[in-house]
């Protein structure tokens, strides 16, 4: 931007008649919509909705729903144009002054009732005028309706409610009509598929002679699921035996004597044995104690012990024989068994592809009598809802006329109003001081020319006034603008300060006064001299007026823009080119004043300071070339709004070799009328 935040403050009060006339357009303005506010009522209805929405058939393959998109599309319903349309059928709503657009404001727009009172014309103010709302994550509604009548805010809301409920119940026996029909036809026809494919299966079985057992399946898988368990039991019969008989083999007397017979081949006998066994041999101890070797007791004893031990060897015998036989036994039944399997397994697996096309025909018959009782469940779930109308939707809490009506604050809005304005004043001045201020003139002066701004100062010449500065100088609010420039006399005084100052130690100086298609020309260059006078230098000053030439010589034409100096020696002085008049001594109070002085013409044998020449506008524009060649310094004068960008490039252009004898830029800012 081209101005800094910390200008802004400066900028509004400047031009502080912006700011206060668009707040009070714009206070205006709001008075205006707050005496022509009409005041209106709200009044709201509660509805408890509920969703009762379920698949088509069974609990499964209905799909699921989102419950939040379901409750949420209820607002869109409520608000749809088929309940609107029967509440403003019944209500009559197309009579309605709020809606139908036969108030004032209509009849100055040249709006006729028949425009605007049509049913659809009423449903979108209706709308405008509308609200609905969840309430939390519960499935409470609320209807609030706008109007300028309480009583009528409060029936249409209730209209609207009932309206919506009736449609919604509609919609739903509608819906379950629909299935209901649809869903009895199919189940006619799956019930005709059932049929036909417990038809096929028992057709099927009877052709093959796969005679079926109700639940348990065909007879022959049963009889192949006995052999298998038969075969199952004969091997760990055979396992058994088979340790059993090796265990037989290796048992002997002395396993007896210690007891280590295993428990299935312990019988009656071996034990009573073992006994009479055992006691015979303690019987043999006590004897032995008291009695010989050859004493006859001694002897039956001895005799006793060998006949038990050889009805053990016989016993043992026994059990190793019986053990044999029992395996040889088992074994066969093995074969047999395994033989009946085998047999039956190779019976079975010639019939594999007609079982399989029998799973096939009984597994279709059963999906079918499935599908068949999901119709008939889900038919009668859709009659008994249709008793149940609408089901738990009600109206919570009707809507009542509001008594306190809702208006816009009037201070509130008042207020409003006016910091709207101020700040679009206050913007308007910034615009003002971005588009038409000095500060931008004196930056683009300053990148043009490459040299310093002197001075900004008061011209001489009137600004043009536009409509609205004009009348905002007539508001009695209205003060003067802040200068953006300095007065005449200070800018004035500035510029010979800074002339003495920049050649105090290389006098004499020769400083021409510049401007940009003569916008410049308001006698600054005269004032300068003046100044430098009033200060104590001896100044010799050119108007711009060219000095009388021979008319001998080749005169070209004195128009404007013709270069004099063309036809003129190059050493020629300027004194020889231009008319020059020192300014006398007997004028210093008139010329501290700023007005006419007395000249002198009579030669001066004092020297001279500072010789000044004023090209701005003048006939010395014809000479600048000649008039640069000899002077010391140039300044440039340019006035705000009257200096354009292309005159100044042309200066420019013009000055070329000469730029570094710029000495700086002169900003004249146009006088108030």
């Amino acid at each position: 931007m081209d101005i800094d935040i910390f200008q802004l403050p400066g900028i509004v009060r400047k031009r502080i008649h912006y700011v206060v006339l668009a707040a009070m357009v714009c206070a205006l303005l709001g008075m205006g919509f707050v005496l022509t506010q009409k005041p209106f009522y709200r009044s709201t209805v509660e509805i408890f909705v509920d969703i009762g929405a379920g698949p088509v058939v069974g609990t499964d393959t209905g799909g699921s729903l989102n419950m939040q998109q379901v409750i949420g599309s209820q607002i869109y319903l409520i608000q749809s144009r088929d309940v609107l349309r029967d509440v403003v059928t019944r209500l009559d709503l197309t009579r309605d002054p709020y809606f139908n657009g036969s108030g004032l404001l209509s009849r100055l727009l040249g709006r006729t009732k028949t425009d605007a009172a049509t049913v659809d014309g009423v449903i979108n103010a209706l709308l405008e005028n509308l609200s609905v709302a969840r309430n939390g994550d519960s499935f409470v509604f609320t209807i609030t309706v706008k109007h300028g009548n309480s009583e009528m805010a409060a029936k249409i809301a209730n209209a609207i409610a009932e309206s919506y409920l009736t449609v919604a119940d509609k919609a739903r026996l509608d819906v379950s009509l629909k299935t209901t029909r649809t869903i009895a036809e199919q189940a006619e026809e799956l019930r005709q598929r059932v049929l036909d494919a417990q038809e096929a299966v028992e057709d099927f079985r009877a052709e093959n002679g796969m005679i079926s057992a109700g639940d348990q399946g065909l007879i022959t898988d049963q009889q192949l699921a006995g052999l298998n368990q038969q075969l199952l039991a004969a091997r760990q019969q055979v396992e058994q035996q088979k340790t059993a008989y090796e265990q037989a083999r290796q048992l002997n007397v002395s396993n007896v004597e210690a007891g280590a017979i295993p428990e299935t081949l312990n019988s009656g006998a071996l034990s009573g044995l073992r006994s009479r066994y055992s006691q015979a041999l303690d019987r043999q101890a006590e004897l032995a104690a008291n009695l010989g070797n050859d004493h006859p007791q001694m002897r039956a004893i001895r005799s006793q012990i060998a006949s038990i031990r050889n009805a053990i060897e016989i016993e043992l015998e026994r059990i190793r024989q019986l053990s044999a036989n029992t395996y040889e036994r088992t074994r066969a039944n093995l074969v047999s068994l395994e033989k009946r399997f085998d047999d039956q397994a190779a019976s079975s697996k010639d019939n594999g592809k007609l079982r399989f096309q029998l799973v096939q025909l009984t597994s279709e018959a059963q999906a079918i009598d499935a599908v068949y009782k999901a119709f008939l469940t889900r038919a009668e779930e859709l009659s008994r809802q249709q008793d149940l109308g609408n089901g738990n939707s009600r109206v919570i809490s009707e809507a009542v006329p509001s008594d306190k009506a809702v208006q816009a604050p009037k201070l509130l809005v008042l207020i409003a109003a006016v910091l709207f304005g101020s700040a679009a004043g206050a913007t308007l001045a910034v615009l003002r001081e971005l588009l038409g201020g000095t500060k931008r003139m004196e930056r683009s002066l300053v990148a043009k020319t490459s040299a310093p701004m002197l001075a900004v100062m008061a011209g001489n010449a009137p600004s043009p006034s536009g409509r609205i500065d004009s009348f905002t100088r007539r508001l009695p609010f209205a003060r003067p603008s802040a200068p953006e420039a300095l007065p005449r006399e200070a800018g004035i005084r500035r510029l010979g300060q800074l002339l003495e100052a920049e050649f105090g130690a290389t006098r004499p100086a020769t400083i021409a006064f510049l401007s940009p298609d003569g916008s410049g020309r308001d006698g600054v260059a005269a004032d300068v001299a003046r100044e430098l006078h009033v200060a104590g230098e001896v100044v010799l000053f050119c108007d711009g007026e060219l000095r009388p030439r021979d008319h001998s010589a080749a005169r070209p034409s004195w128009s404007v823009k013709i270069r004099l100096d063309a036809g003129a020696p190059r050493g020629h002085a300027l004194e020889d080119v231009l008319h020059f008049e020192r300014i006398g001594a007997g004028g210093l109070r008139r010329i501290a004043a700023l007005g006419s002085s007395r000249v002198s013409t009579a030669p001066r044998t004092e020297p001279v300071d500072f010789t000044v020449v004023d090209c701005s506008g003048t006939p010395a524009e014809t000479v600048i070339p000649t008039v640069l060649k000899h002077t010391d310094a140039v300044i440039i004068v340019s006035t705000v709004g009257a200096t354009g960008g292309d005159a100044l490039d042309t200066l420019m252009a013009e000055i070329g070799p000469w730029r570094d004898k710029i000495l700086g830029n002169v900003l004249l800012s146009r006088r108030a009328p």
